[in-house]
């Protein structure tokens, strides 16, 4: 790694309800043994869970903030507090998406390369069958036009996170937001390949793989035809437990 520039990595997680999955993200992001494979600083931002999910994030080292709920307003707070902590790269997920081991020194190592303004992780679904095999090939396919879903791990160079204005305070889609306009600045997302991202499967398999997928069809479909995102909540049909900010 270059001695002239090893970049800050900052991390934040949006959380409701997250103390099953919670502990073993933390534990790779903030416990790992090689110091460039993890964050130098995590930022929890809680949307008001009621179980021990906020114990558990100060208990392992994260900073926490209590927020209203709402991913895009809990990432829009987190991104903050990362740029307030002087991290040089932000990378955001979700509390079930877990960077495999060496995947954030990889993360790192891009970003020594200072034409690099954002990146992507590789997605890998914890889960076997064909369909899950279709869904991360088709996330991987999105995420290397440039359009990054929240659980593809985007990471972004802390000061064209600034001047594409972070995260919006919306409800839904607020990764769908900033990636557009990261395109549109001309910031391009390559995937780096040797940054991995394990994803729970565990939605898919509470809703149903055909359910999950279609839903998220539609409700991408409309958002792109105008319908404005606190429409597009109030049809959201996702569990209303764990995870659901």
């Amino acid at each position: 790694m270059s001695e002239a520039f090893e970049p800050r990595l900052g991390v934040g997680v949006c959380t409701l309800d997250e103390e099953e999955a919670l502990p073993r993200l933390c534990a790779r992001i903030l416990g790992a043994d090689d110091p460039a494979d993890r964050a130098d600083v995590a930022v929890v931002a809680d949307g008001g869970s009621t179980d021990r999910t906020v114990d558990i994030a100060r208990d392992r080292g994260a900073i926490v903030l209590a927020t209203g709920r709402g991913r895009g307003l809990q990432l829009a707070e987190a991104g903050q507090r990362l740029l307030d902590e002087r991290a040089d790269v932000l990378l955001f997920l979700h509390a079930d998406c877990v960077p495999r081991l060496g995947a954030l020194r990889a993360l790192r190592e891009a970003f020594v390369d200072p034409s690099v303004e954002a990146a992507a992780m590789r997605q890998l679904i914890e889960g076997e069958g064909r369909a899950y095999r279709w869904i991360e090939g088709a996330a991987n396919a999105r995420a290397r036009r440039g359009m990054v879903y929240g659980d593809s791990g985007l990471a972004v160079r802390a000061e064209i996170y600034r001047a594409v204005g972070g995260f919006r305070r919306v409800p839904l889609f607020e990764d769908v937001d900033l990636s557009k306009r990261l395109r549109r600045r001309g910031t391009r997302i390559p995937v780096l390949e040797d940054a991995v991202l394990a994803i729970s499967s565990r939605r898919w398999e509470d809703e149903g793989v055909l359910r999950c997928t279609a839903r998220n069809w539609i409700l991408r479909g409309l958002f792109e035809c105008g319908v404005p995102p606190a429409a597009l909540a109030r049809l959201y049909r996702a569990r209303s437990g764990r995870g659901t900010t």
